[in-house]
């Protein structure tokens, strides 16, 4: 019960910090993290396309030390093919770095 709300919670953060960050390219729409699944689930519209890209982070693992945690994400489903193709070359098997605020949504430390 409590890890469906702390998803919620922390996945309306997450979505508010990861937007700034892609408002270049279009505009994060919709953003779940579930941190017993270890998945994440987004939808962007994009600047250019015409209908939402869905976008399904099926495993990710957070790993790294105190003050320096990170998240690899170790698979991907998306709807364009050119962006899974994108996403699998810069993004899949890269550690990246985590802002502290987003480690108990990704299910670290809980």
């Amino acid at each position: 019960m409590f890890g469906g709300l702390k998803d919620t919670l922390t996945s309306a953060a997450a979505k508010s910090l990861l937007a700034s960050r892609i408002d270049r390219y279009g505009k994060l729409t919709d953003l779940h993290i579930s941190s017993r699944d270890k998945t994440i689930t987004a939808e962007v519209v994009l600047e250019g396309e015409a209908e939402p890209v869905a976008i399904h982070v099926s495993r990710y693992r957070v790993g790294g030390e105190p003050g320096n945690h990170t998240v690899t994400v170790e698979a991907v489903e998306v709807s364009r093919v050119w962006l899974r193709n994108l996403l699998e070359d810069v993004l899949v098997g890269k550690a990246l770095p985590v802002p502290s605020i987003l480690l108990v949504a990704l299910g670290k430390g809980e």
